[in-house]
């Protein structure tokens, strides 16, 4: 009897501890001792979408031009080719890989910050083989126009090929709108600030001169005629829209031809500036009419390169400014 006892208490001793580590597995099963142990559901997992993917969305971005493409934009370009607008991306200190000239010959006023860049063969207008030479990772056209003989899908082959614009006289709104494109909106910004900050200062130092004088921008070609740049139109915006010089009675629209029997109606130009350059024309010194001029006797007259300004845009302002603040004094 003893030993029946001894046996069954040993066996439902057994059966005790089988039980409680029953219970012990069941209950670290059911309640974690630690909250490490507890991972919480990834980014990837909620939204479905792979890292490969999200580091792609990243890396571009989809953004509607001027005239309605919704382009596929690298976030940070890094080989751009953006003919005639080499002047804001070098205000913002950016370098396309090629740039825009004439004849093998680039805007010289914008060399000293890109004098190691290639210049484009622009004969005909921009060429989809050329540009293919450069590999780019964007192409922007500054408008519709801009686009030779509507080649705009040869280009976008290329590269995703961006309109900046539909009015390609803003170069304000353009500049800000290059910035936001190449994502480099502050560098846009400084870019305006410092331009305001120079004309600013030019205002003040000019002070009330040039509401009472009147200054021309004229570009001679022949030895019959001349033409006047108006108030909307390139160096004629600086003189008369943005530094208030007074427009000479016979001035009508913004770049028109004229005889050069008018040249006595201009007796009232107080400052004359001639449109210089490789390929410009001369003053017609030996004109009788051109002498007879008051501008002309009082050595009023100055050379304007036409670099900077036959152009409207950041650097290429500040450069007019300067030439005005040089020449015009009371």
């Amino acid at each position: 009897m003893k030993l029946i006892t001894r046996f069954t208490q040993l066996a439902l001793t057994v059966v005790l501890i089988s039980f409680l580590a029953a219970c012990g597995n069941s209950n670290n099963d059911a309640k974690p001792t630690s909250s490490a142990a507890v991972e919480e559901p990834s980014n990837t997992a909620e939204t479905g979408a792979s890292p490969s993917a999200s580091a792609e969305e990243e890396a571009f971005r989809i953004l509607t031009d001027a005239v309605g493409h919704e382009v596929k934009v690298p976030t940070h370009p890094q080989r751009v080719i953006a003919a005639f607008m080499e002047d804001p991306l070098s205000a913002m200190g950016i370098k396309p890989v090629a740039q825009w000239g004439v004849a093998g010959v680039p805007q010289q006023y914008l060399q000293d910050k890109l004098g190691d860049i290639p210049v484009l063969d622009m004969n005909g207008g921009l060429k989809p083989e050329e540009v293919l030479s450069y590999s780019p990772d964007l192409i922007i056209f500054l408008a519709p126009t801009y686009i030779p003989n509507d080649s705009y899908d040869q280009f976008s082959k290329i590269a995703p090929t961006f309109v900046l614009s539909d009015n390609a006289m803003d170069w304000r709104g353009n500049v800000q709108k290059l910035g936001a494109l190449m994502n480099q909106e502050d560098a846009a910004k400084q870019a305006l600030e410092q331009y305001d900050k120079k004309l600013e200062e030019a205002k003040s130092q000019l002070g009330s001169l040039p509401a009472e004088k009147t200054a021309i921008l004229i570009q001679t070609g022949d030895e019959k005629t001349f033409k006047l740049f108006g108030p909307n139109f390139y160096g004629g915006e600086t003189l008369y829209n943005t530094l208030g010089f007074k427009q000479p009675a016979l001035l009508n629209g913004d770049y028109e031809s004229y005889s050069m029997e008018m040249l006595e109606q201009l007796k009232e130009v107080d400052y004359i500036f001639v449109l210089s350059g490789k390929g410009r024309g001369k003053p017609p010194v030996d004109n009788p009419l051109w002498k007879a001029l008051p501008a002309v006797k009082a050595g009023n007259v100055f050379e304007a390169d036409s670099g900077h300004w036959f152009n409207a845009n950041v650097i290429a302002s500040k450069l007019m400014i300067d030439d005005v603040l040089k020449n015009v004094h009371e």
